[in-house]
């Protein structure tokens, strides 16, 4: 019995002290593995920065120079430009960088109708044959260029020269094989419209007639002016219909292949702005009236599911007025047609009683 009575003592202190033995702090060990962890973590954070600015750094003193840079044309514009980046990659290996394309379009210098023509070459040739993606930039630099270039260096400048640059950059802005319809902007549209405007302002102030005859198929008789006229409406229509088109997100119906091919040239996706419904409207009432304004440019506009078929209320009243006052001008129109008729017929009438009156005096 002693020695049970033993054991059992010595099993109770036994246990006592495993109770009661002061314990160390769990924090402490969680402390130690916590900042060796962020000795490591600080220590590869300022090894792989060394080595990202050490990359970096490589890189821009091993960056091969451009086209151009190699090229070190002591006079620069766009065709010595576009000569050089076509004798670059001519074998369609070597890709051409969006600063020599930018570079090329400021070179382009004010009054030069050539410079904004080689712009525009090379908007379709550098696309079609060395997988050339314009970007915003080059899109800004290639219209601004167009637009100084195109626009004559007179120093009275007159409507009709404007508006022939401004119809030339329009016609490069529609033009598929350009690329442009993928990066430009609508604010640059905005500025080839406002050029549009303000070009026929001038000519209406020197008194030539806007309003034409809108035919479906040209006869090839018209003048130079009513060709010309009508071009501009086109291209206006044109602009409109290229903005619309792309905010409306064509690639959801287009196939997986296409859609790919249509994305990676994609840059924007800006649709046109109320300020550009504006300028097209007044631009197409003045030249194709309410009808062709409310057809070509109002329709597509509203068509847009964007839009929701809404359509700003001042565009619409002056869709309205125009409408009112050409059915105003027909009815003074007619009103003085028929006066004519009549005046003719009592001058045709007294004629006819003249001549009845000499026969019966011969008689």
């Amino acid at each position: 019995m002693n020695n049970q009575a033993l054991v059992r003592a010595r099993c109770i202190l036994r246990a006592n002290k495993l109770v009661h033995r002061p314990k160390e702090p769990a924090t402490a060990g969680v402390q130690n593995l916590m900042s060796s962890r962020v000795a490591s973590s600080s220590f590869q954070h300022h090894r792989f920065a060394f080595s990202s600015v050490a990359q970096q750094e490589q890189s821009s003193t091993d960056r091969r120079p451009s086209a151009l840079e190699q090229a070190n044309l002591d006079d620069i514009t766009p065709g010595h430009s576009i000569f050089v980046l076509q004798k670059y990659a001519a074998d369609g290996l070597a890709l051409i960088r969006q600063s020599d394309f930018i570079k090329l379009c400021e070179s382009a210098r004010p009054g030069k109708m050539k410079d904004a023509k080689a712009i525009a070459t090379a908007l379709k040739e550098f696309r079609r044959n060395n997988r050339f993606v314009l970007q915003k930039a080059g899109a800004r630099a290639a219209v601004e260029g167009m637009i100084r270039s195109s626009i004559p260096n007179y120093k009275e400048l007159y409507g009709k020269p404007r508006l022939h640059a401004a119809v030339f950059v329009a016609d490069q802005i529609i033009d598929e094989k350009t690329a442009l319809y993928f990066a430009i902007e609508t604010e640059l549209v905005d500025q080839v419209l406002g050029e549009i405007q303000q070009a026929l302002t001038e000519m209406e102030e020197r008194g030539m007639q806007l309003k034409i005859e809108i035919k479906e198929k040209a006869s090839g008789d018209e003048d130079g002016d009513e060709k010309l006229l009508f071009k501009t409406l086109r291209v206006t229509e044109g602009l409109v219909k290229v903005l619309v088109n792309r905010s409306v997100r064509p690639e959801f119906n287009m196939k997986k292949r296409a859609a790919r091919n249509y994305l990676k040239r994609l840059q924007t996706v800006a649709g046109p702005e109320l300020s550009t419904l504006k300028l097209a409207t007044d631009i197409a009432l003045s030249i194709g009236g309410a009808a062709v304004t409310q057809k070509d440019i109002v329709g597509p506009y509203a068509a847009a599911w964007w839009t929701k078929g809404v359509v700003d209320e001042s565009i619409l009243k002056a869709i309205a007025g125009a409408e009112s006052r050409e059915e105003e001008a027909a009815r003074a129109a007619a009103a003085e047609e028929e006066a004519a008729n009549t005046e003719d017929d009592s001058e045709a009438e007294e004629a006819g009683e003249g001549d009845e009156d000499a026969k019966d005096e011969k008689e």
